[in-house]
């Protein structure tokens, strides 16, 4: 999480969502101060927030998760940056690296599994993920597919008009191949179960050959409990690691994604 008391802005960080280049960006040219944790939630920021800091202008990125799951994959699949493999950064140790994290990479590596093996026997539920904690708070949602045009258009709303693009930041996908590559015909059933109900919430469409996004009533309820208690889980339940990090701390979670 990011803000600026000059520009007056926050930017909540979400997984997978070009948070660290823009995290980067944001404190390096823009006036921008890590606060709370890198993917800290916005009632986090309430608790500790002045009455003037809770006007400043939120904005967040969102991503098609059918891309997120390419590149949860991708990362386990390359063990990008030995994390998975680093017991440093398990959760038990105090990192961000999960129990179900290494089971998922586990199940990758030692059957050298492909993404539609992963995604079958992972992929079972109406996805969703901080985008329903997050968005409905924001006063501007940057879409990752338009990623450039949105940051500069966030950051002339901040009253910065002599911004440049995003640096290119990393990734662990092929961009030779298209996300669609992943999905053939063995998932596409099993990818309209379970990111249609998120796609049907912020705007997105599957490819006109897979015919009409109509989920079902009980998939759509059970889409809803769980971002229901999703938020229960995030605001009553989950340990908090500290409140407030020390500047530049956020710079070791990213070296760690």
């Amino acid at each position: 999480m990011i803000i600026s008391h000059t520009y007056k802005y926050l930017f909540i960080g979400l997984p997978f969502s070009a948070s660290s280049a823009i995290t980067k960006e944001l404190n390096e040219k823009y006036e921008g101060k890590p606060i709370l944790r890198k993917h800290s939630l916005y009632h986090e920021f309430l608790s500790i927030a002045s009455a003037t800091e809770k006007k400043y202008l939120v904005f967040a990125v969102l991503r098609n998760p059918m891309e997120i799951a390419v590149s949860v994959y991708e990362k386990m699949r390359t063990n990008s940056k030995g994390n998975y493999c680093n017991k440093k950064l398990y959760k038990e140790n105090g990192g961000h690296i999960s129990k179900k994290q290494r089971e998922q990479f586990n199940f990758i590596k030692t059957n050298k599994a492909s993404f539609q093996q992963f995604f079958l026997k992972y992929y079972t539920k109406p996805f969703t993920n901080l985008s329903d904690l997050t968005i409905k708070h924001c006063d501007y949602i940057i879409r990752y597919e338009n990623l450039q045009e949105d940051f500069l258009k966030v950051l002339k709303r901040c009253g910065i008009n002599e911004a440049r693009n995003l640096p290119k930041f990393n990734t662990t996908r092929d961009k030779k191949k298209d996300v669609l590559f992943y999905y053939n015909e063995e998932i596409r059933a099993r990818a309209k179960y379970v990111f249609g109900p998120f796609f049907n919430k912020y705007n997105y469409n599957f490819p006109e050959n897979w015919g009409p996004n109509k989920p079902s009533i009980i998939t759509k309820l059970y889409f809803n409990s769980q971002i229901y208690l999703k938020e229960f889980k995030e605001r009553f339940f989950k340990k908090r690691k500290n409140q407030k990090s020390i500047e530049g701390s956020i710079y070791g979670d990213m070296q760690r994604k």
